[in-house]
């Protein structure tokens, strides 16, 4: 029996909450470093990167190398964030797909809450254009004790 006033949450097989595509676009706001996966070379490549959710796109800061030279050819990547409460096995977890392409490095770019992090010039920006977003949330109790 359903009841009244319930908000049942989608689950998949695992038992894992499925997030709404506000919910996911809620969390890339409020968290500012992920995961950046890069598939166009001959092996994919995983880098952490910090970045800012504007719009449709997510933008990441960077200098001269692999995520510059990858947005220049557009290719896909995708962006993965999560959080993890190890003592209480509980998470979640968003992941972005779309294209990559070279930023303008405009005063609007300049403008943006996004700071390098590492050592070296980090003048240019990549975004990546949200194409898809998915995101999964191990509920309290879940978990294998």
């Amino acid at each position: 029996m359903r009841r009244i006033g319930v908000v049942e949450r989608e689950t998949t097989f695992e038992g894992l909450e499925v997030l709404s595509a506000e919910e996911c676009r809620r969390l890339l706001s409020q968290t500012a470093v992920g995961r950046l996966a890069m598939a166009g070379g001959r092996v994919p490549e995983l880098r952490p990167v910090n970045y800012v959710l504007e719009g449709d796109a997510v933008v990441v800061r960077t200098g001269e190398g692999r995520i510059l030279a990858a947005a220049r050819r557009g290719e896909a990547a995708a962006l993965e964030i999560d959080d993890v409460d190890p003592l209480e096995h509980t998470g979640w977890s968003v992941i972005v797909t779309g294209t990559m392409r070279e930023r303008p490095a405009d005063e609007g770019a300049r403008a943006l809450p996004l700071r390098a992090w590492g050592a070296g010039a980090r003048d240019r920006f990549v975004s990546v254009a949200i194409e898809t977003v998915s995101g999964r949330r191990i509920p309290s109790g879940k978990g294998n004790r």
